[in-house]
């Protein structure tokens, strides 16, 4: 097996060490869960789609994955460890060229459709060679499957062109969703409008801007959907839904403020899970604008931010981590040393010799008055406080900025069309390994989450070796050499992982938080206490 076991355990022993530093889990019960009652929970975000093949938005997450069965898993006790899904069990060849997935036999399509390997196939070939009208964010992650066979109705064959140490836990991830090949074979945009899957929970009924209602399946595949119904109701804010007993919950997150708030108002009828998120905020130059095809003024604005001072104060109003990071999670296996990381642009502590060069280099480039439009994101949290900062921040160079907010489908629509001049952008990984979170980096041509539009040959080519090499150490020199280029270039401008806390109803029992915000978002396991 290609996956060297005393890689990934240690893997999983720097990831684990990162994150259990901050973990809290007061709500956790081991009791067996109570069939009956539902789940009413808050989402924030609208959403624009309900296909997750081509989504990137936390909102679609808190409502689809309920619907629909991922291939494998994770064991959310042992994170990440694996554990089967739609496949039963599975192995993989000692040259890590082929994986061969046996499938549960007896799951059923919502729709009574029985599932099968020509099922998978479909998804799979949807995913890593999306047809034409199909937009597939997972491109990139797969882009190893050279072909995928199909020997009899239960059996999956997966042939690769290339070993690829993190493929296996990416068939985890909860934006690969099962469908069903006759329903792809209806059109490129059937998913988007509609939905039929396998999952612990059926679709009822979507009123937009209102609330998403899913029943029990009864003939689903394990026997932890305990929950009669799960409602999900739009909302703006926690603090009232949560006081008036309309939510038990909001998965998103519970800034430091708010967390004041329901502690004061509710005592010991809520409880809060808390852990540091595998979700990179950052800004994204749009490599069209004129202006920014200088690396001088993309240096510049990098330059201008200070973010030891910055992001420590950000961490107290919003859900920001107050340490710096490129790329990688602060403290793991990959990340570079902070000694290393602070003579890259941007991330140097001496501001008024950051900010005296950001001023030289724009009056170099002839860019001293720059101005721009900053296309922000209209949600309250981090997005507000991550402008304002920033906004001020450019303005202590001479850097004129105008905010433009939009609500999240219209945002995201223009991140895709590339009709802004800066945003602010994010890696959302469901793992911390270097081929899920760097993947976004990657040139335009071979990656649809490359929002700037930029080609570099050289980032691709890293991103392939590192993501081929199994000696850990020379693994971690090619990702140091990646992210150091890619800092260098500053066609996004990083600022910090996320801390993710959660406010449950004390009722709410059998939930465990995950570093993301789209993990375990499928609500198995969860019950209501009476």
């Amino acid at each position: 097996m290609f996956i060297n076991k005393k890689i990934f355990k240690s893997f999983i022993f720097s990831f684990v060490s990162v994150f259990l530093i901050t973990c809290f889990f007061p709500n956790n019960d081991i009791s067996a869960g109570e069939k009956g009652g539902t789940l009413k929970y808050g989402v924030k975000s609208k959403i624009e789609t309900y296909d997750a093949h081509g989504a990137n938005a936390y909102g679609v997450m808190h409502y689809i994955p309920q619907h629909y069965s991922t291939l494998v898993t994770f064991n959310w006790d042992n994170f990440p460890e694996l554990e089967g899904d739609v496949a039963e069990s599975w192995n993989v060849s000692t040259d890590g060229l082929t994986y061969v997935f046996n499938i549960r036999k007896g799951i059923k399509f919502h729709d009574g459709t029985p599932l099968t390997a020509k099922d998978v196939k479909a998804t799979y070939d949807r995913l890593y060679n999306p047809p034409e009208g199909v937009r597939s964010a997972r491109k990139n992650l797969f882009s190893s499957i050279k072909s995928i066979e199909t020997p009899d109705d239960f059996t999956v064959v997966f042939k690769l062109k290339s070993p690829d140490g993190a493929l296996l836990t990416g068939f985890g991830s909860p934006w690969n969703s099962i469908y069903s090949a006759k329903d792809i074979a209806k059109g490129p945009r059937w998913h988007a409008d509609n939905i039929n899957g396998t999952g612990p929970f059926r679709f009822v009924e979507h009123v937009k801007g209102s609330k998403w209602v899913a029943k029990r399946y009864e003939d689903y595949h394990f026997d932890d959907n305990y929950l009669d119904e799960t409602v999900g109701f739009a909302i703006k804010k926690i603090v009232n839904p949560m006081l008036g007993g309309q939510i038990m919950a909001e998965w998103r997150a519970a800034v430091p403020p708010v967390v004041k708030v329901l502690k004061e108002k509710m005592g010991d009828k809520v409880a809060f899970q808390t852990m540091p998120m595998l979700s990179l905020m950052m800004i994204t130059l749009n490599a069209e604008f004129e202006h920014f095809k200088d690396k001088r003024v993309r240096h510049a604005l990098t330059l201008c931010m200070d973010r030891h001072k910055g992001l420590p104060t950000l961490a107290k109003l919003t859900w920001t981590a107050p340490q710096p990071a490129a790329a990688v999670m602060p403290g793991s296996e990959f990340a570079l040393p902070s000694n290393e990381l602070e003579k890259l642009p941007g991330f140097g502590r001496d501001m008024a010799a950051n900010r005296a060069k950001a001023r030289a280099l724009l009056k170099e480039s002839g860019h001293q008055n720059l101005t721009f439009k900053y296309s922000n994101r209209a949600v309250a949290h981090p997005y507000e406080q991550i402008a304002i900062w920033l906004i001020d921040q450019w303005k202590k160079c001479g850097v004129s900025v105008e905010q433009i907010s939009s609500p999240t489908p219209k945002w995201v629509k223009m991140r895709r069309s590339g009709t802004f001049d800066v945003t602010i952008d994010f890696v959302s990984g469901f793992l911390p390994d270097p081929t899920i979170l760097l993947a976004k980096y990657t040139s335009k041509d071979r990656n649809p989450q490359n929002y700037s539009g930029y080609i570099d040959r050289k980032l691709d080519d890293l991103y392939e070796a590192q993501k081929k090499q199994p000696d850990p150490q020379k693994r971690k020199a090619l990702i140091h050499e990646f992210i150091k280029h890619s800092t260098d270039l500053s066609w996004t401008l990083p600022l910090s992982f996320m801390n993710r806390t959660i406010a449950l109803d004390k009722k709410v029992k059998g939930y465990k938080i995950a570093p993301s915000l789209v993990l375990n978002t499928d609500w198995r396991g969860v019950w209501i206490e009476d």
